[in-house]
This record gives structure tokens, sequence and C-alpha cells, in this order.
């Protein structure tokens, strides 16, 4: 069989599903957790009880890591958020409760110092993160802002295009690792606030009641034109 050589390791090209999976998994918490730049690939072995040879053997480099774990946060949450969009079950203020609340708790699993690290060590790989939000946030806002709409949750008087761009820039402009530095804040605190901001302006008296009822912490009822 083939192999090749990274940092003086015999590498095998080929390794079991289960062995890249637990690698995978393994590495997500401890990325997650301490950053990217403060785990080594001898801390993600250790984890595992293998050596590193055998960690060679699933993948070529930490970095090849990384994007495994990327890959993976970004098929999870675009698998979750089609499911809530598409369930027919679920009314309205369930599905906006439902994502909201799922994508506040991926917020929280990232910790800035993973962000700020991503900007530092992986430029590429947070371009593949951005893009890929750019692309669920304008999938999936869109058909929800326009259901909203037509149920008197949403005021009718802002186009739905206008804030889904809005909303996008918001996200991008403030939840990005030079952002998450300046700030001091944690992603998940500046997507609450992001959320509390957007919504709490375009939502109706009905609206605000309604979402108040479920999420009190985001969407507490007040009047049309307060301050």
């Amino acid at each position: 069989m083939k192999t090749k050589r990274v940092s003086g390791v015999s590498v095998l090209r080929r390794a079991s599903p289960d062995l890249r999976r637990r690698v995978v998994d393994a590495a997500t918490a401890l990325f997650l957790g301490r950053g990217f730049a403060r785990v080594t690939a001898a801390d993600i072995a250790a984890e595992l009880g293998i050596s590193k040879a055998t960690l060679y053997k699933a993948f070529a480099s930490k970095e090849e890591i990384l994007k495994a774990v990327v890959r993976g946060m970004r098929a999870g949450i675009a698998a979750r958020v089609t499911s809530l969009v598409r369930d027919p079950s679920l009314g309205f203020v369930e599905k906006m409760v439902g994502l909201l609340s799922f994508l506040a708790a991926q917020m929280a699993r990232l910790e800035p110092v993973f962000v700020r690290d991503l900007q530092k060590s992986a430029p590429a790989v947070w371009a593949e993160i951005d893009d890929f939000r750019k692309d669920m946030i304008s999938q999936n806002l869109r058909p929800i802002l326009e259901a909203g709409r037509r149920e008197g949750f949403f005021r009718a008087d802002v186009d739905p295009e206008l804030l889904v761009g809005m909303f996008l820039s918001l996200v991008r402009d403030f939840i990005n690792p030079a952002a998450v530095v300046r700030s001091g804040r944690s992603p998940a605190a500046t997507f609450e606030a992001i959320i509390k901001v957007f919504f709490q302006g375009i939502l109706t008296d009905k609206g605000r009641l309604d979402f108040a009822s479920r999420t009190p912490a985001l969407f507490e009822p007040r009047k049309e034109g307060a301050l």
C-alpha cells in the first residue's frame, strides 16, 4: 500500500470511518473549548488514547482535522435548520423559537479564543464559515419572514429582501473574529443582542406577545411605537 510522509510520520492513505469520526469528535470538543492554536495533534491523540501515528492514519495534519470539524458542524446545522423550516407540524412561532434557540445554542459553543484562532491560523476556514452562514441566512430567513408577515407577526411595511440583507449584515459585522476580540463579548451574547434588537423592530404587538410567552429574555412585550 502506498504511503506518504507528513511531519516525519508514515501516513496511510486510508483509515477506517470510525477512526476518522472519533478523531473529529475529540477534536471538536478540544478546539471549541481551548481554541485551535493551543491544541496539538498530540493532545487529540491523547484524548483518544491513541498514538500520533494512528492519528495520522486518519488525517494528514491538524489543519485537515479542523476542516473536517467545521464540515461536520456545518452539516449538522444545515440539517437541523432545514428540518425546522420544513416541518409541517410546526406553526410559525414554534419554527421561529426553535430556530433561534438552536442557533443561539450553536453560538454558545464558540468560545472567543476559537473564533480568534480561525482568523489568525486558518483564515480560509473562517471564510468557508462566513460563506456558509450567508447561504443559510439567505435561503431560510426570507421564507420565514414572508410567512410571519402573512400571519400577522411581522410588520407588513418592511420589505423582506431588505430585512434579510440587514440581518445578514449585522451577523457578519458583529460575529467575526475581529469584532469578537474587540468587544470582549462571546458570539452567543452578541447573537442574542442582534436577535433582540432586530426582531423587536419588526414584530407586531401580536408577535411580541406570542414570542414573549416562549422566549421572555428576547421578546419582552411592549407597545408599538414605544422607545
